[in-house]
């Protein structure tokens, strides 16, 4: 025959299961990371996609002046934050830096390397001719002419809980 269970067992057994969920979710949280594209003012999503640390984040961006290309490579980090790693352009003009890291020339495309930015987001004032895409490990996630043109942008990195608590 079964003893009965104390209510005193009961509860350390119903936080104790308690703890660990909330230990679960704050894993999940922080190591299950998504990628979102939000209007800054009124937070309409127009991009989501599972993202995990160490992957790549590339911008493609044709400058407004100088019309030439120009690439970022930003990299996830363990915390979301965006490392900003890599720039290529096709030349200098306005706006370009020329004093950014390790610096060299190869195949027409000025590279600027070993930087080191960090950011938490990225904002930006979309154009559909400026943006050209924005690729997930050289995977075209979204072009800049699928967002709305002339509305002010944001792309962060959330959990995946986080995320779902938002909407």
């Amino acid at each position: 025959m079964r003893k009965p269970i104390k209510a005193s067992s009961l509860l350390k057994r119903l936080i104790i299961g308690i703890f660990c969920l909330i230990l679960l979710l704050m894993f999940i949280n922080h190591y299950a990371k998504v990628l979102v594209i939000s209007h800054q003012e009124t937070g309409e999503i127009y991009a989501v996609s599972k993202i995990r640390s160490g992957d790549k984040l590339t911008y493609e961006w044709i400058h407004s002046f100088e019309h030439i290309p120009w690439y970022e490579d930003y990299y996830v980090a363990d915390t979301g934050a965006l490392q900003l790693k890599e720039i290529r352009v096709a030349g200098f003009g306005a706006g370009i830096p020329e004093d950014k890291g390790t610096m060299s020339v190869e195949n027409g495309m000025v590279y600027m390397r070993d930087l080191d930015d960090v950011f938490d987001h990225i904002q930006w004032l979309n154009s559909h001719t400026a943006l050209q895409y924005i690729a997930i490990n050289d995977v075209i996630l979204i072009k800049g002419s699928e967002m709305p043109h002339h509305e002010p942008l944001k792309l962060e990195i959330k959990g995946r809980i986080t995320q779902w608590l938002n909407r």
